[in-house]
């Protein structure tokens, strides 16, 4: 029998190498596109600083547009100011059967909800006489939207 069985001199009952060792090559590549990733990434991060830079302060037209409606529904009474903290407003009791956060009005319920609430398990909610809604404003300033159901036996 042969000493020698197999090129390399692995021997004839060895496994082949699990690590592929790169050429010098391979390797050159390898950190150029590292050096370029990191280059790529710090340029993003400067990008997004200087947009960031340039956003107003404050709310934007849209929140400012929320904020004088949240008013003008506390005013009418539509929606209740409480000195709860949202964790209590949004906990589902035996009345509250589901709860929303950052919902002042039914507009924003309904667009929480797949074909604005006139399909699938939560149309019940809107088309029901048994359920109604209650908007309260958290203590710090968090609308909620609670279903309630009216049920006495609920």
């Amino acid at each position: 029998m042969p000493r020698h069985l197999s090129k390399g001199g692995r021997g004839g009952f060895t496994l082949p190498r699990k690590t592929i060792r790169k050429t010098p090559q391979e390797v050159q590549k390898a950190a150029e596109q590292r050096r370029k990733a990191a280059a790529e990434a710090a340029a993003k991060a400067e990008a997004a600083k200087a947009r960031a830079a340039k956003l107003p302060e404050g709310p934007s037209k849209r929140e400012r547009k929320r904020l004088a409606r949240r008013k003008q529904l506390v005013a009418e009474g539509k929606l209740e100011e409480t000195t709860s903290d949202v964790e209590e407003l949004t906990k589902l009791t035996r009345h509250v059967v589901l709860a929303a956060k950052d919902c002042q009005d039914e507009v924003e319920l309904r667009a929480k909800f797949r074909s604005g609430g006139t399909a699938g398990e939560q149309s019940k909610y809107f088309f029901s006489t048994r359920y109604r809604f209650r908007y309260v404003l958290a203590k710090d300033g968090t609308p909620v939207a609670q279903v309630v159901d009216k049920t006495p036996w609920a």
